[in-house]
């Protein structure tokens, strides 16, 4: 890959790639050395690509697992919720309210990267079984779980607001 289709290909994915890294990681510093390594790798790379975005596909599996090899670091225990305020809005704005995207910050990792790749990436859930390695039925499960976990975070975030209002 020469340097300027290498350039061309960083200015066209890094906002997504960091964004996937993040919420991996939940953490700003770690999702830009994510960023960069997962770009590091595709320069490295011998891989040929078809299109933009079996490229991008590429790049955001290699986030995705860096992201996952950073949890199981031992010294990785404890969590920021600190969220930049551009870091949420991609191309689907669909969460303007903190609560929410806390709610999936909070999520198992597997069930936020199915719910990050399918609402703000706009993957199919068949694409995101291919690019996970897990099959369809699988994807759609973790799609529900996530959902239901959101919906719960919402409720005892709100209830519990509720609370200190009567008091």
């Amino acid at each position: 890959m020469d340097k300027d289709e290498f350039n061309r290909i960083v200015r066209l994915f890094y906002d997504d790639v960091k964004r996937v890294a993040f919420v991996g990681c939940k953490d700003m510093y770690d999702a830009e050395d994510i960023t960069q390594t997962t770009f590091i790798r595709l320069f490295r790379t011998s891989k040929t690509f078809e299109t933009d975005a079996h490229i991008k596909n590429w790049l955001l599996r290699v986030a995705i697992n860096e992201s996952r090899s950073l949890w199981r670091n031992p010294w990785k225990t404890k969590v920021s919720f600190d969220i930049p305020e551009n870091i949420s809005q991609g191309r689907n704005e669909s969460v303007k309210q903190p609560e929410v995207f806390e709610a999936i910050l909070s999520l198992k990792p597997k069930n936020r990267e199915v719910v990050h790749l399918f609402y703000f990436e706009e993957y199919s859930a068949k694409e995101i079984a291919e690019m996970l390695g897990v099959s369809e039925n699988t994807v759609f499960k973790r799609l529900q779980r996530g959902r239901d976990q959101i919906e719960e975070y919402i409720l005892r975030k709100k209830e519990s607001k509720g609370d200190k209002t009567d008091e």
